[in-house]
């Protein structure tokens, strides 16, 4: 299967975030004079403009080429709503919540004269904030994260960033001792603080960059569950990796997601089940299986009962569901973890709700996913959930 879409949106991506960078990085530095010697400062104001106008560009290009990818299911709404989206839903909203600053960003240059210069200027302080939300998005969203020159690209303009800002804070304070203590102070602060952002979102961290491969899954709609075929050639990401502990708490958790299923449906009935294996921050295996009986029942003696009622609705079949079984199996030892039920399958959309046995006794483990099925019985995907202790 040809990911053209995909490969676009995500060179168009790091496009946009280089250009977000050089548009903060002359920002802060017409404030210091630092480019005076370069070049004039009108010409750099246009330069910063025309950065930032690019960089909503890219960032637009780079979300809604998307919807020309048929293995993605997103819609317009989804991409331009936080939170809509299925697919790492609140890193997803960091990034819709950065494209909004930016185009306030934008049009603020051609609404100046009314709103005059103070009032600009308080605006312009949305690109800090601008700045650190897309690289949040890019390093817990996105799929090149641990890539060498990715981590390449996030090390050099995050410290280059933090690095102008320190010195447009201090080229406007007075030259002192107290002055350079501060200085010494917050340049090690803005070290240990950007020192824990790296390693907590596991910059500095080998790993294996999620499938790009997220789309619809099992769908259950008036009783008749179903596996969304995908395109012929999609890829499957592979299965479990070992983890340094086996059973860690996790309080979210993103995984990608692959497997098998099996579904049969006649007269009396579907049943469903699907076995899957997760790689990425927790190692485990889920097993999932749904059984729902129809039942038809049997047509009153309308000469004995003589009742006038809604015949239709009488011989209308019923759906009950039967079996419905989640259950999270340790791949090494093959015990089960976390045992509960589906709570959701509907619209490309798989939901389950467990509480944790043995080394998860006392937590309630909660996961969601999109699947896409093959005709040959396998699916991909990806899986997110959450942890939290009940007793």
């Amino acid at each position: 299967m040809n990911h053209e879409f995909w490969y676009l949106s995500r060179a168009a991506g790091f496009t946009a975030y280089l250009l977000l960078f050089v548009s903060v990085a002359l920002g802060i530095s017409m404030g210091t004079r630092l480019t005076d010697r370069v070049a004039r400062r009108n010409t750099v104001f246009d330069l910063h403009r025309f950065t930032t106008i690019l960089a909503l560009l890219f960032t637009l290009f780079h979300v809604y080429i998307l919807l020309g990818d048929s293995y993605f299911n997103f819609n317009v709404w989804q991409l331009s709503i936080p939170f809509l989206t299925p697919y790492r839903t609140w890193q997803t909203a960091v990034g819709v919540t950065s494209i909004y600053m930016l185009l306030l960003l934008v049009i603020s240059f051609y609404v100046r004269q009314f709103i005059g210069y103070r009032a600009w200027r308080t605006l312009h302080y949305l690109t800090f904030a601008l700045f650190a939300g897309a690289t949040l998005h890019g390093l817990s969203a996105g799929t090149d994260t641990s890539q060498a020159w990715a981590k390449l690209i996030y090390i050099v303009s995050g410290a280059g960033t933090v690095a102008l800002i320190m010195y447009r804070v201090q080229y406007h304070m007075p030259e002192n001792s107290t002055v350079r203590t501060l200085r010494l102070a917050s340049a090690i602060g803005t070290v240990v603080v950007a020192m824990a952002i790296a390693f907590s979102t596991g910059l500095f961290t080998a790993g294996t960059a999620p499938s790009p491969v997220v789309a619809d899954a099992a769908s259950v709609r008036q009783g008749q569950p179903q596996l969304v075929q995908a395109p012929a050639g999609a890829p499957v990401p592979t299965g479990p990796t070992a983890t340094p502990d086996p059973y860690p708490f996790l309080a979210s958790f993103d995984n990608d997601f692959s497997g098998a299923y099996q579904q049969t449906s006649d007269a009396t009935g579907t049943h469903l089940t699907l076995d899957g294996v997760t790689s990425g921050d927790l190692t485990t295996k889920l097993h999932v299986e749904l059984q729902q009986t129809r039942v038809v029942p049997t047509p009153d003696n309308e000469d004995i009962e003589k009742v006038a009622d809604d015949e239709d609705a009488e011989a209308r079949p019923t759906v009950t569901v039967t079996v419905n079984k989640a259950q999270l199996i340790d791949p090494v030892s093959s015990q089960v973890v976390c045992e509960g039920k589906l709570t959701a399958l509907d619209d490309g959309y798989l939901k389950a709700t467990c509480d944790g046995v043995g080394p998860y006794a006392g937590v309630r483990i909660s996961v969601s996913s999109q699947v896409q099925a093959s005709r040959d019985g396998s699916f991909s995907g990806a899986l997110s959930g959450s942890m939290r202790r009940v007793s």
